[in-house]
């Protein structure tokens, strides 16, 4: 039996398969650029040699990747029979990246365009703050008001938000932390 459990705990010491997935999120817009408009309902595809994760904006062009095994990924976008192309686009350990993606509407381009791999921005809206996603399709959101009415402790009624919670209330408007006045009724 102790021989058993010996080889049983030198594979698992040995085993490479045998380890922790770091997982990060991307969020951002993608944008057409001659009209700067949103690109609505956009199919974008992150890809390595490990993963393959299509998402779909929502009607704004906004767009959240949530859950990718952090790496480097190859971001696409097909648009006007054109593939946009961005490499290297890094997806780093329990951050949310901010990346926007413009496409361009222009006859003369190639049918495939790769676009200058941008610095990601770190979002300071993170995963915790603030779900994006529709747990039931696992799709963009398609309004404000589902996105509030998904967070603990809030609700919205007849368009104004209700934020429940004790004396100071933590919330985030434009990304950045706010704390809700001390009062008895707080709506705002």
């Amino acid at each position: 039996m102790l021989q058993l459990l010996s080889v049983f705990g030198m594979v698992l010491l040995f085993s490479t398969n045998a380890r922790a997935i770091s997982m990060g999120q991307v969020i951002g817009q993608v944008l057409e650029k001659e009209t700067g408009q949103p690109l609505a309902y956009a199919e974008i595809v992150f890809e390595n040699r490990m993963d393959k994760i299509d998402i779909k904006a929502n009607e704004y062009g906004h767009y959240y990747a949530n859950h990718l095994p952090t790496g480097k990924y190859q971001m696409r976008v097909v648009f006007n029979n054109r593939t946009f192309v961005m490499n290297n686009v890094q997806v780093y350990d329990g951050y949310t990246s901010e990346i926007t993606f413009t496409v361009s509407n222009n006859k003369s381009l190639p049918p495939k365009v790769v676009l200058e791999t941008k610095e990601n921005l770190f979002s300071s809206v993170t995963s915790n703050d603030v779900k994006l996603t529709n747990s039931t399709f696992n799709q963009p959101t398609q309004s404000l008001n589902d996105v509030i009415s998904q967070q603990p402790g809030c609700d919205v009624r007849n368009g104004k938000i209700f934020i429940k919670g004790s004396d100071q209330v933590r919330f985030f408007i434009d990304g950045e932390p706010v704390m809700g006045p001390p009062t008895q009724s707080r709506v705002w």
